[in-house]
């Protein structure tokens, strides 16, 4: 895939794309109205439509501008005023419809009311009524400048996209990459093309794998009952799951430490994180730092001592977010063996924070230049550490950030890092039970589905995956960035993560999980754990990671029964088809100590108004005695950050008969219970 402005025409299209496009030189147009001549007082311009949320749709920001076009009579002009996020697609009821085997061209000419970014992309759709995304073709920066400009890229199907995925695709023109900036594009002569695909082959398409489906282990049923038997162990629980990531060694609210190298965490926030016994950790852009990236691992190697975290289970990444400035290989190189030479045990290297976050002043512009610079970075990193671990970081719903990466750079990397974000759009018009379950499961068989894609560009070798950055990540009804939506971290984001911990502890299919983030700021609670401003309270995601750390045992044991299953029905929810990505209404995890003497259960009730009456049998187990705690709170608008922990966790009794373990868990709740055995 390229993308180029003028300034890298001449250096980027290859010799195949010239041919390309000279055999394409007089093939129709597939975009409507792209040279905007057509003569109308509609806003926006016959064959545009105003995207995004509700009030951005301001029709006088998208008008026909008959002032110094590029070529004819008229440009189209997009205003974008500061602190909002509208944008601009052509009009779905003309998408372009693509077929297998093409390749399309897209030009067009641009320039803005000063230099600055702007943003092109591709956005694709499954269905158009309803709307069901695909994944997307592409997303570029553009650097725009007063004058016209001419920019021209183009995807490739079976390499960029899949047109049996991506049945609809529309161009995407956003005025600015920052939305807090007032800004104006101007574009015109926008041209599509089509022409046979000038590269042989094909990728593979992850959705013709073959995989088992996401293991539910629990039948549907009228009833939560099951057994579970201390003999019957599925294998390791991955007790790496229940870690928390940090920002940077000098984060954003100012700890662990501030910008001058000074620590800085307040010594019962300190505590706090200690007591989470978390098993891993990650921190993003350490070699950005301004005291240097040999100083930074040493201050990250510090505060893990302080808080009780393993160097061996800490991934650390050196570039800043979205790759905004890279570090050379050699600078990678040096730092891993400053590591080695001070004897830290960190041994997990990722490379780029989301590089697929393009921006005009992103060090990697496409998939191949990161490639390139992943390929060099393992090179000069294994060099220094012949056991270190490289991970490659993609973006799971991009064929070229995603599906392409893992490809062409196959053989080069250790581990996969997707971050597993469940991005729940229009979350206040979806059911309760569709974000915490439904989207769960749709995002947890793409984790299968990226696991299996991986194996499969790596037939010789081991790859495995660590989440080092997840949660909830929906924006707010007015979009609102997640950091500051509640539902994100209050009641529905723990159920939401509540879920998924289940999975990732019990089906192995990632070996870590590292979720967003340990310390924040009271104003921006989406993301909430723990905030410096107020040390002495938690936030309710908090205690769910402090008693899911303290309720995973060594086995992970199978389950044998049947949950009442949560079904989407029409109407509940917009983004998902009816019936779609089903599983159980409460699911269970059953975890054994390394010694055989404590059976641990956890489960989620995700109702909002269902009690469901639990009934467990353990065989090949003793019980003696048990105690359970409940997370719960009854406000799905509350905040995050609790006045008191008894506002959130509850004590919680269950009942132990000979082999039965019963109780009832109530809606919307997390239930933690710990049996000890004679």
């Amino acid at each position: 895939m390229t993308g180029v402005s003028a300034r890298k025409v001449a250096l980027s299209l290859t010799a195949a794309t010239i041919v390309c496009c000279a055999l394409a030189a007089d093939a129709p147009n597939l975009v409507t109205n792209g040279d905007f001549e057509l003569d109308s007082p509609d806003s926006p311009p016959p064959g545009w439509t105003m995207w995004g949320a509700q009030q951005y749709k301001d029709p006088a920001n998208y008008t026909r501008d008959t002032r110094d076009p590029h070529r004819g009579d008229a440009s189209f002009r997009i205003h974008h005023p500061a602190d909002t996020r509208g944008y601009i697609v052509s009009a779905p009821d003309s998408a372009i419809r693509p077929r297998r085997g093409m390749m399309y061209e897209i030009s067009f000419w641009a320039r803005s009311d000063r230099p600055a970014g702007s943003l092109f992309q591709i956005t694709a759709y499954e269905t158009i009524a309803p709307y069901r995304d695909a994944p997307a073709p592409g997303r570029w920066a553009l650097d725009v400048e007063p004058e016209w400009r001419p920019f021209r890229f183009a995807i490739r199907e079976g390499w960029d996209f899949f047109a049996d995925r991506s049945r609809y695709l529309l161009l995407t023109f956003n005025a600015t990459d920052r939305p807090e900036e007032e800004r104006t594009l101007w574009v015109d002569d926008v041209v599509v093309t089509e022409a046979p695909v000038d590269r042989e082959g094909r990728m593979i398409d992850e959705s013709t794998l073959e995989i088992e489906p996401l293991p539910h282990r629990l039948r549907e049923g009228e009833r939560l009952a099951f057994t579970v038997d201390a003999h019957r162990r599925l294998g390791p629980a991955v007790a790496g799951a229940g870690g928390i990531s940090f920002h940077r060694v000098a984060g954003w609210t100012g700890q662990p430490f501030n910008r001058e190298g000074d620590y800085t965490l307040d010594p019962e926030v300190e505590d706090a994180i200690r007591e989470l016994r978390l098993p891993m950790t990650r921190f993003y852009a350490v070699g950005d730092e301004p005291f240097g990236a040999n100083a930074a691992i040493d201050k990250a190697a510090a505060v893990l001592a302080k808080v009780g975290i393993p160097q061996e289970d800490t991934v650390l990444e050196l570039e800043t977010q979205g790759a905004t400035s890279g570090i050379a290989a050699a600078d990678w190189g040096s730092a891993v063996r400053h590591s080695v030479e001070q004897g830290y045990g960190f041994r997990y290297w990722e490379v780029c924070n989301e590089p697929y976050l393009t921006r005009p002043e992103s060090a990697y512009q496409t998939p191949d230049e990161y490639v390139a610079h992943l390929q060099e970075v393992a090179a000069a990193v294994r060099a220094a550490q012949p056991e270190a671990q490289i991970g490659v970081a993609i973006s799971s719903y991009s064929v070229p950030w995603g599906n392409y990466v893992l490809k062409r750079a196959a053989g080069s990397y250790d581990f996969v890092v997707a971050h597993y974000y469940c991005a729940a759009r229009e979350i206040g018009r979806r059911k309760f039970e569709a974000v915490v379950l439904t989207e769960n499961y749709k995002t947890l068989h793409r984790v299968l589905q990226v696991g299996a894609l991986a194996s499969a560009y790596n037939p010789d070798r081991e790859v495995y995956q660590l989440d080092t950055e997840w949660g909830m990540h929906s924006s707010g009804p007015n979009g609102e960035r997640a950091d500051y939506v509640d539902r994100n971290a209050n009641i529905l984001g723990t159920l939401h993560r509540a879920v998924r911990l289940i999975y990732y502890a019990r089906e192995g299919m990632l070996r870590g999980a590292s979720s967003w983030q340990m310390l924040n700021r009271v104003g921006a609670q989406g993301f909430g754990i723990l905030t410096q401003e107020q040390p002495d309270k938690r936030f309710m995601l908090y205690w769910l990671y402090y008693y899911f750390n303290r309720h995973v045992g060594q086995w992970a044991l199978e389950l044998d029964g049947t949950a009442p299953y949560y079904t989407a029905a029409e109407g509940d929810d917009p983004l998902t088809r009816p019936g779609e990505f089903a599983g159980p209404l409460t699911p269970a995890l059953a975890t054994l100590s390394e010694d055989g003497r404590t059976l641990y259960l956890m489960i989620a009730n995700g109702s909002w108004d269902r009690e469901v009456p639990c009934e467990v049998r353990m065989e090949s187990f003793t019980p003696a005695a048990a105690e359970a705690v409940l997370l719960s709170h009854s406000d799905p608008d509350g905040k995050p950050l609790l006045e008191r922990k008894e506002d959130f966790v509850h004590d919680f009794t269950v009942f132990v008969q000979g082999q039965e373990l019963s109780c009832s868990l109530p809606p919307h709740s997390v239930v933690f219970v710990r049996v000890e055995g004679e």
